[in-house]
């Protein structure tokens, strides 16, 4: 080949290799590749096929986009183990020595595609499919990643291998050539991993920091958006300006830290801190997750782990609290009776009784805290509970602060839990006290109100002239655990429990708060007409009249010394049984002289239901009354597969047991009349 024509084919391949430098596409270089091989060498169709692990490049020059397509296609669909093993067999057996150009032989077995658009030459000359010049590829790593496969002749005539000419030119461009697109494809390869990676650092959910010498160096913008600023602004800090641990609970290879932002408003988070190669150093990839929500659910998991262990204590010795408060109860019921309401000393056993409802109250709120406690049903006047609220108040609270009381002159009964309403305004008293540490006014009303949907209702607002609540937090005062006091001084309960006894009540609660005047609390409650009836309760016996046998069955020796009086002062004959054997006992030698049962619920062996369920089986008829201490013990009966049973809750007086008694008494006559009647 003259000399002359070997300076224009280096003149082309520099072109190409200064083009290609220029090129970050590997595409676009493949291409550059395969249009500079036709140039330097006699044919017009040259197929470059690199292959880079899984990614797949296809050039071809000369040919249809049509074609290179297909080749592409094929290429893809061919194993990546059947490739190399093609490869390494014509470079073992057909390398050109000290080139990385093959000549297949015409006897060769190796298989090629036949799908060469034909040239005019082709069809007229002594071409044959094998006549195809092969250049290796290789790339930085020194291994086989291609071939280029020339063709088509422009003479139509095999090449002579011992007479390569022009070949040698392209034998040296795909040497560099090779290295050069190897190198576009590690670098393409490294820009889509630092892109993914840059994804994954900006899309995640906490925030990355890198930090060197004391200094952030980076900053994703999810670190950002937890101190509202932008990421930038970060770069060049001190670490110790954005980030100050604290000392806390944390898993495993974790700091707990606080965010401060730029308006000294910080947030909680957790670090963990990972050595990494940074800018040719070593640095610090801090990884930052914000806990606030994880601490805030953890503290209210630990607030309901206290009150759990609170029930479990609350529960176990509510039946004993609650049988020292019956035996004071009893007791001091039966002295006033013996008293008679005119004796001097009668106001001292008022106290006691007082007291000790006072104390029954406060267990069953404390029930009612750790479990959903029923409403103990009665009726009451709320005036009662203002007055001895109030009375309360002016005795405890600073002077500072003054008490009113304005109600309407009749009032409908409330029906409900006296206890439970005393202690929900007691709560929200307490509130307001707080509300005025520098003094003011408390004032307490209760109103009759009609609504439109029919029914009498008893508005109760307690106002207060205190510091009052900001709009942004109304909304949760109602939620448990939720309190604007500080830290020590607020369980964050008040509220929610007011919420829930004023719920159970079927009535409503509301706050209305204006920063810097007061807060007011208004509770609207259910009452009608006949609720008054509900007082007089049915007819007891006359003084004197036997008005039967009751066997009283309880564990506690008090208990049964105490109602036994009891029952006795109301005309009753009294069997006493200390537990459920006992009792059973005495039913199966006198029950049919019997007209009541009362049984205690939590007894030793056999406890009140399994008592009243053997009962039910052998004396179908025998009215049962249970009693406990709390209202756990006093749900619904008919899911004990027990029916008609009536309850008595602990601790109780003389008054209560009549009732109950009374109204057993009055069934028991209903029912013996439609016997008669029947007859």
């Amino acid at each position: 080949m003259p000399a002359s024509l070997r300076d224009a084919e280096a003149s082309i391949v520099l072109d190409a290799l200064n083009d290609v430098y220029a090129l970050d596409d590997v595409q676009d270089v493949v291409d550059r590749a395969c249009a500079c091989a036709v140039a330097v060498t006699p044919y017009r169709l040259a197929l470059l096929s690199l292959y880079f692990g899984e990614d797949v490049y296809i050039g071809l020059a000369g040919g249809p986009e049509a074609q290179r397509q297909r080749f592409l296609d094929t290429a893809r669909e061919t194993s990546h183990e059947k490739r190399v093993q093609k490869r390494s067999r014509i470079w073992s057996q057909h390398r050109i020595q000290d080139t990385a150009i093959c000549f297949i032989p015409e006897d060769s077995d190796i298989g090629f595609s036949h799908s060469y658009v034909a040239s005019p030459e082709r069809d007229s000359g002594d071409w044959r499919p094998n006549d195809r010049l092969m250049v290796f590829v290789r790339g930085v790593d020194g291994e086989i990643h291609g071939v280029l496969s020339l063709d088509d002749p422009v003479d139509g005539k095999r090449p002579d291998p011992n007479d390569l000419g022009g070949h040698l030119a392209v034998d040296r461009m795909m040497r560099l050539m090779g290295v050069v697109i190897h190198n576009k494809h590690l670098e393409s390869k490294l820009r889509e991993s630092e892109a993914r990676y840059a994804a994954v650092v900006e899309q995640s959910h906490d925030g990355v920091m890198i930090e060197r010498e004391g200094t952030i160096r980076f900053a994703n913008r999810r670190i950002g958006r937890m101190l509202d600023t932008m990421p930038g602004l970060l770069v060049g800090k001190a670490l110790n300006d954005v980030v100050r641990v604290v000392d806390g609970p944390c898993f495993p290879g974790e700091e707990e830290a606080e965010l401060v932002g730029r308006d000294g408003r910080t947030r909680d988070v957790s670090l963990r801190r990972t050595r990494i190669r940074y800018g040719g150093d070593t640095a610090n990839l801090i990884s930052v997750e914000d806990i606030t929500e994880r601490k805030r659910v953890m503290a209210q998991l630990a607030r309901s782990q206290k009150m759990e262990s609170v029930g479990t204590l609350a529960s176990g010795i509510a039946h004993d609290f609650n049988n020292l408060l019956g035996g004071i109860l009893g007791y001091a019921s039966l002295l006033r009776m013996r008293m008679g309401q005119e004796h001097d000393l009668v106001r001292y056993v008022e106290s006691i009784e007082q007291a000790a409802e006072r104390a029954s109250a406060v267990t069953r709120q404390l029930l009612g805290i750790v479990r959903d406690e029923r409403v103990r049903i009665g009726t009451f006047p709320v005036e009662r509970v203002l007055e001895e609220l109030a009375r309360l108040l002016r005795e405890t609270f600073p002077p500072s602060i003054r008490i009113e009381v304005d109600t309407d002159e009749v009032l409908p009964l409330v029906l409900g839990d006296e206890g439970q309403i005393h202690q929900v305004l007691l709560n929200v008293c307490l509130n307001a006290r707080d509300a005025m540490p520098d003094g003011g006014t408390l004032t307490m009303q209760a109103k009759r109100e009609r609504r439109e949907s029919g029914g009498d209702y008893l508005r109760l607002s307690i106002a207060d002239t205190g510091t009052g609540i900001e709009d942004s937090v109304l909304a949760n005062v109602f939620d448990p655990f939720f309190t604007t006091k500080e830290a020590g001084q607020g369980t964050g309960l008040g509220l929610y429990m007011a919420y829930r006894v004023i719920d159970r009540h079927s009535g409503r609660i509301d706050l209305n708060s204006v920063p810097g005047e007061g807060t007011t609390i208004e509770i609207l409650l259910p009452t009608s007409a006949e609720q008054r009836a509900l007082i007089h309760g049915p007819r007891l016996p006359d003084p004197g009249e036997v008005a039967g046998t009751v066997l009283l069955v309880d564990d506690e020796d008090l208990i049964r010394e105490m109602a036994g009086e009891m029952l006795q002062r109301l005309g009753f004959d009294v069997l006493l049984a200390a537990d459920g054997r006992e009792a059973l006992d005495i039913c199966a030698e006198r029950g049919r002289h019997l007209c009541c049962v009362i049984l205690d619920i939590a007894m030793p062996g056999m406890n009140g239901w399994e008592v009243a369920r053997s009962l039910r089986a052998t004396h179908p008829l025998l009215p049962i009354v249970v009693s406990s201490g709390h209202d756990a013990g006093l749900t619904v009966t008919a899911q004990r597969g027990i029916a008609d049973v009536h309850l008595l809750k602990k601790p109780y007086r003389i008054k209560e047991l009549n009732a109950v008694l009374a109204e057993v008494l009055e069934l028991n006559r209903a029912a013996d009349a439609r016997s008669e009647n029947a007859q």
